[in-house]
C-alpha cells in the first residue's frame, strides 16, 4: 500500500477504534450495573388507606414499590426519613418507586397530597 492509501484509511480506522472502545465500555457498564429489585411489592391506596400498611424488606435490598391509587381522590406515598416520595397520583394512576434500603429500622409512610398528612393514610416500612 502506498502512503496516500494509509492516509485515506487513517480516519476510518480511528473511528472504528473509538466505536469498539465505546462498545467495550458499554458492555462493562451493563454487567457492572447495580442489581435491580428482586421483587416488586404493590401498595394500593384505597378509601380505607394503604393496603398493605406494613411492608418488610431486607437491609441492602433494592426496594421496588408499585403504588396504585384506586381511591376517588389524589394521593401519594412519602417516606420522609428515607427521602422517598411518589408523585401525586390521580384516581386509577400508578407509579413505581425504587430505592435502596440502606439502614435498618421502622420507617413510617404517609400520604400528604393536600400538603399535610392525611388521616388514615399511613403505614410502616420495616427494614431488617
Amino acid at each position: 500500500m502506498t502512503r496516500q492509501r494509509y492516509r485515506q484509511l487513517r480516519y476510518p480506522l480511528i473511528a472504528l477504534a473509538l466505536i469498539l472502545g465505546l462498545l467495550a465500555i458499554h458492555q462493562y457498564r451493563l454487567y457492572a450495573s447495580p442489581v435491580t429489585a428482586q421483587r416488586v411489592q404493590t401498595v394500593t391506596i384505597s378509601n380505607a388507606g394503604f393496603l398493605p400498611n406494613k411492608l418488610s424488606v431486607n437491609k441492602g435490598e433494592t426496594v421496588s414499590l408499585m403504588i396504585v391509587n384506586t381511591d376517588i381522590r389524589p394521593h401519594n406515598l412519602v417516606i420522609r426519613e428515607l427521602n422517598v416520595q411518589s408523585s401525586d397520583l390521580k384516581p386509577n394512576q400508578s407509579a413505581t418507586l425504587q430505592f435502596l434500603a440502606e439502614q435498618e429500622g421502622q420507617f413510617p409512610f404517609i400520604s400528604n397530597t393536600p400538603g399535610y398528612p392525611e388521616i388514615g393514610y399511613q403505614g410502616t416500612l420495616i427494614v431488617n
